[in-house]
């Protein structure tokens, strides 16, 4: 299975950034066959980048945005869900409290390296796939709720 980036032509622009350099709390996916794909680093533009990382049962994608860095994890099926929900839905332990906000890297890392096979089986298995999607459109409509109440 190989995930194509649909947000930019990653080929036309700068050097690929490597995860040691976005993500180094993430080093150990490269031990679980996860390959860089696609990347794009811009040193202009407040040192953004993009970074894919392509497994045969989920890839994840690394943005940094002036200096925020921001993870996912998708499949061909289930899209591309915020690694947060994606954690919180295969282990109810790893909620907002235990992560933070904004999600700490590390503690992601962490939790993702623990549960690495229900990750696996959960973008394998078609049905549980769309469970996550509900829940992570769940998860955003209250956050979206929290930041603009209703007056």
């Amino acid at each position: 299975m190989c995930l194509v980036p649909t947000e930019r032509d990653f080929s036309s622009h700068d050097a690929m950034i490597d995860l040691a350099d976005i993500a180094p709390s993430f080093s150990f996916v490269t031990g679980k066959d996860l390959v860089p794909s696609a990347g794009d680093y811009m040193p202009d533009h407040f040192g953004n980048a993009v970074l894919v990382m392509v497994g045969s049962s989920f890839s994840l994608r690394f943005k940094r945005d002036r200096g925020q860095v921001f993870v996912d994890a998708g499949s061909d099926a289930a899209g591309w869900q915020k690694l947060e929900y994606v954690l919180e839905f295969v282990d109810g332990t790893a909620t907002q409290k235990r992560l933070g906000e904004p999600p700490n890297l590390a503690a992601m890392a962490k939790v993702l390296a623990l549960n690495w096979d229900k990750v696996a089986s959960l973008f394998s298995d078609q049905e549980r796939s769309s469970e996550l999607q509900e829940f992570a459109q769940q998860k955003s409509a209250a956050m979206l709720g929290r930041l603009f109440p209703e007056l």
